[in-house]
């Protein structure tokens, strides 16, 4: 037998009893001693009775973290069958002579007390006792039924839930105003303009904590009524989703049951911003071209630019399968091409067939590991294909052209970032005194889920049970949905620029440490650090632990959108011919001249080797 239940029905067996003799004792006193030493056989078979009656129940195969009404109403029913046992035999033993009337009544209450309160105890102790300190995602459940009442409760109670309910809204008006184990019912889905309010509203509390996300407990709504509910959080940069039905939950054997992929937007530790998208109708006539329309930057592009409804879209990209993917989401006016960046011709060939009002260069190499082995690559695909293209824009007079940079162009200590800072000063250099287009620059951090960042590596790492790699405990970075930096990066293109070649920096918020954008996603996972380690495994090649968004000595001021800020500093200045230097060197292949150039041309750029 288990040691727990084992203890279990030796505590049971005290407690039943000790309650026969505290019951005459209550009533009689000092009196009852003697009459107790009469009676001591029948607190034992009072005892064994319940014991028996418990254990035909399955009360001692529960765990008492879990004690419930269940276990509660089955200690009822024991206690008043023994009671009803012994009082009966008391009667025909000794026609109940000198056993007080509350007897009964006292041994009931007693017994009942003395078992069902060191559980409900020890369940109130372990719940606020296991606490986690990963912070959790702040939600809104739609539903005032069992099923909410039920998800709430286990978000209390549970250490491993990763949501924290803040409001309910209700599906009846009379409930308004009520609380479902302390949450308020704030508003009724009959009336959701109130509830799109009270989101503005709570989004300016400071003092309250934002909702991120809303969780539909109902499954009775109708589709008119989730697809509102889908909209309102969309206006207010909340994810919503359903939690699933008890029929969804398949009965084949050989099917395995896998967890919820982890939504990207909950990682963030924050709801999601919206901005005001009043200025991007006038992209709704012009002809857009978007480079690397294929990748996790490009393709949102090419989604928001979408439903703006531009006369036309060319997407170009090299990876037939990501042009695939991305053409399937899209609805007329779209253009498909299959093209390396790198294709001068090829590129000059589209600019002439279709003229574009907008270049949004999104098209790179990106992941610093494969990029630091191969720098030439680099430079072919991120600097070169920029300089050509900046090239074509000015003998084609193409309106403006948005070159996406990043944060790693900032103090730059790795080649990816690197290449992407010489863009960044050429697009300057190049930019001054061009009356036939305008340049700009968007320069912001990492974007949660993106093609080669960190959350689907760990998504990927969790599901396999760990652990979760990370270079270093410190490592810390900026972060924002890609919607919320394409909205921003479109915004940009739309502004008045103060001079040609001007770089927007996107404002990310606070920088997030790795380690706990870590446990965040385990939490999420469902699981705990236990369950999932994580591993140190030492800073890579080129890697820092802390990125910038602007250099201290650029100058940055505030645009007239909340969220973009700007400069037209042009900081470490180089020559024209140095930059056509190094270009014929590219071209050549000249690999040792070239880096040695490339080196040259970059005095910000402090090449760290990590041991």
């Amino acid at each position: 037998m288990n040691k727990k239940i084992t203890f279990t029905i030796l505590f049971d067996f005290t407690i039943f009893s000790l309650s026969f003799f505290f019951a005459l004792w209550m009533r009689l006193g000092f009196d009852s001693i003697f009459l107790i030493s009469n009676l001591w056989p029948f607190s034992i078979l009072y005892a064994v009775l319940n014991i028996i009656i418990l254990s035909y129940f399955g009360l001692y195969h529960g765990i008492w973290r879990y004690a419930s009404m269940h276990e509660i109403i089955s200690i009822l029913k024991s206690i008043f069958i023994s009671t009803l046992v012994i009082i009966f035999l008391l009667f025909l033993i000794f026609r109940l002579s000198e056993v007080p009337r509350s007897f009964p009544i006292l041994i009931f209450i007693i017994s009942l007390f003395g078992v069902t309160g060191p559980r409900i105890f020890y369940r109130i102790l372990k719940d606020n006792l296991s606490r986690t300190d990963v912070t959790k995602v702040p939600v809104i459940v739609v539903g005032d039924n069992n099923v909410s009442e039920n998800f709430i409760r286990l978000t209390k109670i549970e250490k491993r839930s990763p949501y924290s309910v803040e409001a309910i809204l209700g599906t009846n008006d009379s409930n308004i105003g009520r609380r479902i184990h302390n949450i308020s019912i704030i508003g009724s889905t009959n009336k959701l303009d109130y509830f799109d309010e009270y989101l503005k509203r709570n989004s300016e509390n400071i003092t309250k904590k934002t909702p991120q996300r809303i969780i539909i407990a109902d499954n009775t709504l109708s589709p008119k009524l989730i697809e509102d509910l889908y909209i309102i959080s969309q206006k207010n940069g909340l994810v919503i989703g359903i939690l699933p039905k008890m029929s969804n939950v398949s009965n084949t054997p050989d099917e395995k049951f896998l967890t919820t992929p982890i939504a990207m937007e909950d990682i963030l530790g924050r709801k999601q911003k919206v901005y005001s998208t009043e200025i991007l109708q006038e992209i709704s006539d012009k002809t857009i071209l978007v480079t690397g329309a294929g990748g996790s930057i490009g393709s949102e592009l090419c989604r928001q630019l979408n439903r703006l409804r531009p006369s036309k879209i060319i997407l170009v990209e090299e990876n037939e399968f990501a042009l695939y993917k991305i053409s399937s989401e899209l609805s007329v006016n779209c253009i498909f091409s299959i093209t390396d960046i790198r294709d001068y011709e090829k590129m000059e060939y589209l600019l002439k067939k279709y003229k574009p009002d907008i270049i949004f260069h999104a098209a790179a190499l990106k992941h610093i590991t494969f990029v630091e082995e191969e720098p030439m690559e680099g430079l072919k695909t991120n600097f070169l294909s920029t300089v050509k293209l900046c090239e074509l824009c000015k003998i084609h007079k193409i309106k403006k052209m948005v070159f996406i940079s990043t944060d790693k162009a900032v103090n730059p200590s790795n080649i990816m970032g690197a290449t992407k800072r010489l863009c960044e000063k050429y697009i300057q250099k190049i930019s001054y005194g061009s009356k036939t287009t305008i340049f700009s620059i968007v320069r912001f951090g990492n974007v949660l889920g993106s093609t080669g960042s960190v959350e689907p590596l760990f998504e990927k790492q969790i599901k396999e049970g760990g652990p979760i790699t990370i270079t270093h405990p410190k490592v810390t970075r900026y972060f924002m949905t890609i919607r919320e930096a394409v909205e921003l990066v479109l915004i940009s293109s739309q502004l008045i620029t103060r001079e040609n070649g001007e770089i927007f920096i996107l404002e990310m918020g606070d920088s997030v440490m790795i380690s706990e954008l870590a446990k965040r996603m385990i939490l999420l996972s469902g699981k705990n650090e236990k369950d999932i380690k994580i591993k140190y495994t030492g800073l890579r090649k080129g890697e820092k632990l802390n990125e910038d968004l602007f250099f201290k000595k650029e100058s940055v001021q505030k645009t007239k959108i909340s969220g973009i800020l700007s400069t037209t500093n042009k900081l470490y200045e180089v020559d024209t011919s140095s930059y056509n230097n190094l270009i014929v060197q590219i071209q050549k292949n000249n690999h040792e001249k070239t880096l040695t150039l490339f080196k040259k041309l970059l005095p910000e750029y402090k090449n760290i080797i990590n041991e």
